[in-house]
């Protein structure tokens, strides 16, 4: 059912305490998304420290991922982190653009972490019963008009992307953006 949205009843949520996440995915990140390259352990403290700090002063409870491997795991699991340690109200919401999607895992390790991220949210929501070509596109309509707040981990540099896009669509939402930019620092591309 290409372009299907089921009735979902967002309603519980507070607009207003959530926040959505773009970035790339892991092989446009820094060491090629490799989690042991020192400069993305750096990324992965510094959207941690972002996410504690939506937290702590902007209100955010509710945190929707899109699930896709590169930045929206890695700020899932920095959410499922703080929950288990010093922010225990946060909420995960999985945006699940098309069901079967954990078949973009490649490797064992990546359909753990997926399998941990939905296992540790407060729901999932399956935007369609199958792939179809604007499915992510669709899904990062959905996150940005469910949100007051984004996060985004972006690459100037790389020119047009789903992630410049949702970006666009947030400005013109007028959600607030917290932005990370990669071209400007070189500490996440540094051992």
């Amino acid at each position: 059912m290409s372009g299907f949205f089921p009735s979902l009843d967002m309603s519980r949520f507070d607009i207003d305490k959530t926040c959505c996440f773009t970035g790339h995915r892991a092989a446009k990140l820094p060491g090629g998304g490799d989690r042991e390259f020192a400069g993305m352990k750096r990324l992965e403290s510094t959207i941690e420290v972002m996410i504690k700090d939506l937290a702590e002063n902007a209100g955010i409870r509710y945190f929707i991922t899109g699930m896709a491997n590169g930045i929206d795991l890695i700020c899932a699991e920095a959410v499922i982190r703080l929950k288990s340690t010093i922010c225990y109200d946060l909420e995960l919401i999985c945006a699940i653009p098309y069901l079967g999607q954990m078949n973009e895992m490649k490797s064992p390790r990546e359909q753990y972490i997926y399998t941990m991220i939905e296992r540790n949210s407060l729901m999932s929501i399956v935007l369609a019963d199958g792939y179809y070509k604007d499915c992510y596109k669709e899904r990062n309509k959905f996150m940005v008009e469910n949100s007051s707040h984004l996060l985004a981990v972006y690459k100037p540099s790389l020119g047009s992307s789903g992630t410049l896009q949702t970006i666009n669509y947030a400005k013109a939402c007028g959600l607030k953006i917290k932005m990370i930019d990669l071209d400007s620092n070189p500490q996440f591309y540094s051992s």
